[in-house]
């Protein structure tokens, strides 16, 4: 191997070299879950960058190696502990014919095969939790893929207790619906699927998260809406005047902009629930800034970075929920700011309407929840004209804002 006597060194702005290397993935979340650890030498003197470059190497190699983990025995002992497995299987399934039974599919097969069942029926968004569910579970053990009898409960509570440090519990029970719903799948389909589901019966606190998002006082939001762009700036207010969620809004398309009833309104044609396709009465405060979006499209989008956002699960907000998080962290900070997001908004709204006297159902159909819980409410209630829910909707101002 070719010597390199500047390895690991970088230049900084300041002019003074820096030491600079990548992480492996078991050591990363000692580092703040950093993909590279980088620290100053303090010199201009490439000489001396290289002794002290020595010195820190020296340690960090010495940390590395009592980290990196350890093979699982040799290569004969997993042929044994295959073909252990193997008899065991055979000897669970006493009276089967081998020869022409179809075997169970692995996680990831099941994922595949779930997914082309239900590739008409389901949004690409939703089967793509699918997908990230299965990729997160396997992600965790460093392994591509699971036998579902190699999967127990005690696995699974593992993951769990990892995961909950990084991910919210919602999220978490999301992951664990999935998943469950695939062993589900191999129950229903084939003869030597698991008897058990490990994925399921796992008591996760969901009320804390579902309540968790906090709202901006008048002062802090002004703070972070002065910091955003001019994109994020007009997403930001039809967020707050609308109460429609991110991704809605930067879903939004010259053709989701309607008329009825005589009533300018954004039309959400799909969204994140059964109950999130609706029409918004656009706020008066809106009007303008509606032109000008509707004269300055973007292939049709109201949004430049939403229109050349291209997910596999169909959303196009992630460049705006950087943004936004970005601004609102430099001018909040993070400590005490986890909660307060952009979602808050949408609390904020519907707030304002809760205290404007608006009843709950009308609420319900200006953001996109479910309404009355009776049968006959469902199924007779009209709802209410385009008229009447423009007028709630203009309930709401904020007067810390320049009107």
């Amino acid at each position: 191997m070719k010597y390199k006597p500047n390895a690991y060194l970088v230049r900084e702005r300041s002019s003074c070299y820096a030491v600079k290397v990548t992480l492996p993935f078991y050591m990363r979340s000692l580092f703040g879950n950093r993909t590279a650890f980088m620290r100053s030498t303090g010199t201009t003197d490439i000489r001396q960058a290289r002794v002290i470059r020595d010195r820190i190497m020296y340690e960090f190699f010495a940390i590395r190696d009592r980290l990196k983990p350890k093979p699982q025995g040799n290569n004969v002992d997993r042929v044994l502990k295959e073909l252990r497995q193997v008899d065991q299987y055979i000897t669970q399934n006493v009276g089967i014919d081998f020869a022409t039974a179809r075997v169970c599919p692995s996680l990831v097969q099941l994922r595949d095969e779930f997914i082309v069942q239900h590739s008409d029926r389901r949004k690409l968004s939703t089967l793509s939790k699918y997908i990230k569910a299965v990729e997160v579970f396997t992600a965790h053990f460093r392994c591509k893929d699971f036998r579902l009898h190699e999967i127990n409960r005690t696995m699974v509570t593992d993951w769990l207790d990892s995961a909950k440090l990084e991910r919210a519990t919602q999220t978490l029970a999301n992951y664990l619906g999935c998943l469950s719903q695939l062993v589900a799948l191999a129950q229903n389909r084939y003869h030597d699927a698991p008897k058990e589901n490990v994925f399921t019966a796992h008591k996760l606190d969901v009320r804390h998260d579902r309540e968790s998002y906090e709202p901006f006082s008048g002062d802090e939001l002004a703070q972070v809406v002065d910091l955003l762009d001019q994109e994020m700036k007009d997403v930001a207010l039809v967020g707050m005047y609308t109460g429609m969620r991110l991704n809605e809004i930067c879903s939004l398309q010259i053709d989701n902009i309607k008329t009825v009833e005589g009533v300018w309104c954004f039309e959400v044609t799909e969204g994140k629930t059964r109950n999130a396709a609706r029409q918004v009465p656009i706020h008066s405060r809106l009007q303008t800034l509606v032109k000008r979006l509707i004269q300055n499209n973007h292939s049709g989008f109201l949004f430049y970075h939403a229109s050349i956002t291209e997910r596999a699960d169909g959303k196009r907000s992630t460049w705006h929920t950087q943004r936004f998080t970005r601004a609102k962290r430099k001018a909040l900070g993070e400590k005490g700011t986890e909660r307060k997001v952009f979602h808050s908004l949408r609390g904020m709204f519907i707030s304002q309407l809760d205290r404007g006297g608006v009843p709950e159902d009308r609420i319900a159909l200006i953001v996109g929840h479910e309404r009355g819980k009776t049968e006959s409410f469902r199924t007779y209630s009209q709802g209410a004209s385009m008229k009447e829910l423009s007028g709630y909707v203009e309930l709401v101002s904020y007067e810390f804002l320049v009107q």
